[in-house]
């Protein structure tokens, strides 16, 4: 099963966003979109999930999106937005439950009750139940949403079909061990069956975790493939402007990460 969208074009006013973009993901595997800023990744992110209007054609698991109606289309897919803003006072598990509305309920067998809990100890939120969503640091407001796209669509395969994870920069509030927890949550619904889908801004992180990467510089697509193949020095150094260069350490001898070689500690892995 597969996402598929092709010929995808948006333009804003007197502004082309995107130009005939073609972009596929598979069922069972995490795909990246990376590029500089304003090059169109988010645009096609929400293209491809109908939150705005575009030309081409997006298809999931074989069935048009245009074509499908709003609540299947909610059991189908569940989207991460870059920010949630909320103007009343809920408490954390009271958004997370927005979710079963939106999908578990009308379709998933699993028992809902538990779901917003689990969902919340999934994220690392364990006992934030009752806290006031409005009260949480920036980073925490992103894994309570993460916990609300999780219990929309909990089980990676409903009745034989893949569900799709579409994340929108979900680190990018993220100190690294939680950014780490995020990754392995959507490595893990990949590898459980689900098709992940993200925008990602980090190119280490998107290194290690994605198996497809798409490189997206003025709204067209400037490579796309494995990230040994997207991830070079030429390539990388187009699309950002600026020198690049893979696997080459610090020559002032300055500290450099190894995310790689990185693990998540026994208190970020609980489920």
């Amino acid at each position: 099963m597969e996402l598929i969208a092709r010929n995808i074009s948006v333009r804003f006013g007197a502004a082309q966003i995107l130009q005939n973009v073609d972009f596929t993901a598979k069922a069972g595997s995490f795909s990246a979109i990376i590029g500089p800023n304003g090059s169109g990744k988010t645009t096609l992110l929400r293209a491809m999930t109908g939150e705005i209007g575009h030309s081409g054609r997006v298809s999931i698991n074989g069935q048009d999106t245009r074509e499908t109606d709003a609540d299947t289309l909610a059991r189908q897919r569940a989207v991460l937005a870059q920010s949630t803003q909320l103007a009343f006072p809920f408490t954390v598990l009271e958004v997370v439950r927005l979710g079963l509305t939106a999908g578990v309920a009308t379709g998933d067998p699993t028992d809902t009750a538990d779901l917003p809990f689990k969902a919340l100890a999934r994220v690392g939120l364990e006992g934030f139940e009752g806290r006031f969503y409005a009260e949480l640091s920036g980073g925490e407001k992103q894994r309570v949403q993460l916990a609300r796209v999780l219990v929309q669509i909990w089980l990676p395969v409903l009745n034989a079909q893949p569900r799709w994870l579409f994340l929108d920069e979900p680190v990018s509030s993220l100190d690294i061990g939680h950014q780490l927890l995020v990754m392995q949550i959507a490595a893990d619904y990949a590898k459980a069956g689900g098709g992940v889908i993200s925008v990602m801004h980090d190119l280490n992180l998107t290194a290690m975790f994605a198996q497809n990467v798409m490189l997206l510089a003025d709204g067209n697509c400037l490579a796309s493939g494995k990230p040994s193949e997207v991830l070079t020095n030429a390539t990388l150094s187009t699309a950002y402007g600026c020198s690049l260069a893979i696997k080459t350490a610090p020559t002032d001898g300055a500290p450099w990460l190894l995310p790689h070689a990185a693990r998540l500690t026994e208190h970020r892995t609980t489920s």
